[in-house]
């Protein structure tokens, strides 16, 4: 009797699509491991999008890089404009309202300190004297603690120690702030 066709056992050749299968296999594990590495992007695109909507709601948000107008710096929710021009007080105070701001209001020591160290020249501020105070164009009365005023002038400008006041016919550079809107 001779041996059912396909089941010989001479020549040590392996089973007839023994190869084919080998390629099968591979090719299944290439695509588990296809499908593997796609459902972990999936999980960690998702946990990404959870992270910042969670965050989003315990943090505010970072302003966007063109929150100041161009040429403008930024520092701690203010814009600030240092003219390279020279005008009297006045018309410095005209100048930065065009631009919906006002001769630089300096709220505290911080903003004192960076205003400090970036301005030269002895720029004109928003402080003015009326009835021998002086008040910020936001109709604020000074601090006396946050920063003195020398001189006798009723225009105020600042300067490496402070700040001064001369006449306000007397032309200098000038700060404008702007404080930017916190309802975005």
């Amino acid at each position: 009797m001779s041996a059912p066709m396909g089941c010989r056992g001479g020549g040590g050749s392996a089973e007839p699509g023994t190869g084919s299968r080998k390629g099968l296999f591979s090719n299944i594990w290439f695509w588990r491991a296809v499908a593997g590495v796609l459902t972990a992007a999936v999980i960690l695109v998702s946990c990404i999008q959870f992270v910042n909507l969670s965050s989003a709601k315990d943090f505010p948000a970072c302003p966007s890089l063109e929150v100041c107008p161009p040429g403008w710096l930024y520092f701690q929710r203010k814009c600030y404009y240092l003219s390279e021009k020279e005008a009297d007080w006045n018309s410095s105070q005209s100048h930065c309202s065009v631009h919906n701001a006002s001769l630089l209001v300096i709220g505290n020591q911080q903003e004192l300190s960076f205003m400090m160290k970036i301005t030269k020249q002895d720029p004109w501020i928003g402080l003015y004297k009326r009835n021998e105070e002086f008040f910020w164009v936001n109709g604020k009365a000074l601090d006396n603690e946050l920063i003195e005023v020398k001189g006798s002038g009723n225009c105020a400008y600042l300067e490496s120690k402070g700040a001064s006041a001369s006449g306000c016919y007397l032309t200098r550079k000038w700060v404008c702030s702007l404080t930017i809107n916190s309802a975005r």
